[in-house]
């Protein structure tokens, strides 16, 4: 059934595919090689390969198939070009798809060319190679997964467990991406137009290409706060009194209602390369300096005093160099598909901060140590922080970390997903003992960590209202003196809390590193305790009741929107 096919981004329930112009050099060669026989119905086709600076690519994979052809799962043939970067064929009368792969010490390359062939005339092209990209995107896997091919291209592709998916090793171009599930019961050619953003839209009975009208400026303008105003209105939990872009932080850490300022973020870079012809070695070679890309979103972070920052465009903003904030900030994602990569966002005792509907994604430091980038770091006595409607995924450890005396922190409708573990909230007490840090955790959902859904140590959380699927170790831990105050959360995991970090040689837990949890009207988390050390939070909230509906709210309404 074709609701296989819902979409991950369940507030527009769509599937976007990311796709980039390409060029392609064609022009005549010679024809020094051997013309392979064929019948009346069949002509020769000669190929050069060349390099991007045209100097011909000898040994190039070199693969023809016809522009409608759709894998089976099964790989097709290479041939390989000449010493001279040459290849000659057969073909019949058609149309087909030549695509072409090279591999050097520097990286592989690519092309494709599409031609008409006309049996009773010889072709003689040449072909030049370009980089490489990949078609990527997610989808809601249901009884069975669909499998996303390329006319004309071998590639055979199924979504993994997460419903994330990649075509890889293209070159950038333009191609018709094919959708159905393994049964074949529903299927849908998508074109992706060269540099378009596909969206799809799935139902019961129907796939349907939707192009969203493209605005080129925010969708809140410049000079109008009032939904600025009405986002602010919705804070809750510690993080109660941030203003973000429309407060200013003094030296006291006292928030008071200021004047702001926009800054639209026109491009997703982040540095440029900058020639400097004053200064020119012998070899003629101008010395080059990085500087901040104008209208990039490092640039309107850095700014001084309050500002609201918004997005002209959906994109990826990779960062090449950590973003270290300044205070009294709007970080506003609203109506944009934001994917914030790279090293990973900090604060630096920088407060009254406000995220709102971005997504984490994809770290320019993957490895599973301590040295990778968490997404956002709240760190070094920051106070007055709202993470509202973000998703962070695929970070190898830590996607989120509060710690080193930040307080008055709340992160809510957020997802968490494909890391070890989603938030870490303080540090060992062996390292820095902390009992001022307080955080609110509400409405959040956490799937596919490997270790933990949250992490404490130190200080007072309050966690309600969060959903926790497929979590290794536990959904929350509570250490090192931590008070948890842990209602209405609804667990489908096998270890809901768990009160201790350490345990020693034999497996017995280390009594100086426990935890105290409150524990009320959780779902599939066992009895209620009161073991918290007195604490309760001490502000007005709200906490839903856990009834057949909860589950569905907190999975489709987290996250980005």
């Amino acid at each position: 059934m074709l609701s296989l096919y819902k979409m991950r981004n369940v507030a527009r329930n769509v599937l976007r595919l990311a796709v980039f112009a390409f060029p392609l050099v064609w022009g005549a060669c010679s024809n020094d090689g051997k013309v392979a026989g064929g019948t009346e119905a069949e002509s020769t086709i000669a190929l050069q390969v060349q390099l991007a600076d045209g100097t011909p690519a000898a040994h190039a994979r070199v693969r023809v198939l016809p522009s409608d052809y759709l894998s089976n799962g099964d790989a097709r043939d290479w041939m390989l070009s000449d010493s001279s970067g040459f290849v000659e064929l057969t073909a019949e009368t058609g149309n087909y798809a030549v695509e072409v792969r090279n591999v050097q010490e520097s990286g592989a390359m690519g092309a494709v060319m599409k031609l008409s062939h006309d049996a009773k005339i010889a072709r003689v092209d040449t072909v030049r190679l370009v980089g490489l990209s990949t078609i990527e995107g997610f989808v809601l896997q249901g009884d069975y997964s669909p499998v996303f091919r390329v006319a004309g291209l071998d590639r055979y592709v199924v979504p993994d467990s997460n419903g994330y998916f990649v075509i890889d090793s293209l070159p950038m171009g333009s191609f018709d991406v094919n959708v159905a599930d393994l049964q074949g019961e529903r299927s849908t050619s998508l074109q992706s137009a060269t540099g378009d953003t596909l969206y799809v839209s799935c139902s019961d009975s129907s796939v349907k290409v939707v192009k969203p009208e493209k605005t080129e400026a925010s969708v809140y303008p410049e000079g109008d706060w009032s939904e600025h105003d009405a986002l602010i209105s919705q804070v809750d939990g510690y993080a109660m009194g941030v203003l973000g872009a429309a407060g200013v932080t003094d030296s006291l850490g006292n928030i008071a209602k200021a004047e702001g300022q926009v800054c639209i973020v026109t491009t997703t870079e982040d540095y440029q390369i900058v020639e400097d012809t004053t200064e020119v070695d012998s070899a003629g070679n101008a010395k080059t300096t990085a500087v901040i890309a104008p209208g990039s979103l490092r640039e309107c972070a850095y700014r001084e005093g309050p500002t609201w920052v918004l997005f002209e465009k959906s994109g990826t903003y990779n960062l090449q160099a950590p973003l270290r904030l300044k205070s009294d900030k709007t970080f506003d994602g609203r109506g944009r598909d934001v994917r914030i990569a790279g090293m990973g966002v900090l604060t630096e005792e920088s407060s009254n901060l406000v995220f709102e509907n971005l997504r984490f994604t994809a770290p320019a430091i993957t490895v599973q140590d301590t040295s990778s980038r968490r997404a956002l770091s709240i760190h070094n006595l920051s106070h007055h922080v709202w993470v509202d409607h973000c998703t962070f995924e695929e970070y190898p450890l830590v996607e989120l970390d509060v710690k080193r005396g930040s307080h008055n922190v709340t992160i809510s409708w957020s997802k968490f997903e494909n890391a070890q573990t989603g938030i870490l909230f303080g540090l060992p007490a062996d390292m820095v003992k902390d009992t001022a840090q307080t955080i609110s955790l509400h409405h959040n959902y956490f799937v596919a960590l490997s270790d933990k859904g949250i992490r404490a140590h130190g200080g007072k959380l309050h966690a309600y209202n969060n959903l926790f699927v497929d979590v290794k170790e536990a959904g929350v831990e509570c250490a090192d003196s931590a008070r948890c105050y842990v209602e209405k959360n609804a667990f489908n995991i096998d270890n809901p809390v768990r009160k201790f970090s350490f345990v020693d040689d034999e497996g017995v837990p280390v009594d100086t590193t426990l935890g105290f949890v409150t524990m009320l009207s959780n779902l599939n988390a066992g009895e209620d305790v009161q073991d918290s050390l007195g604490y309760r939070p001490d502000y007005e909230y709200s906490a839903d009741e856990i009834d057949a509906d909860f589950a569905w709210r907190v999975r489709n309404r987290g996250g980005t929107r």
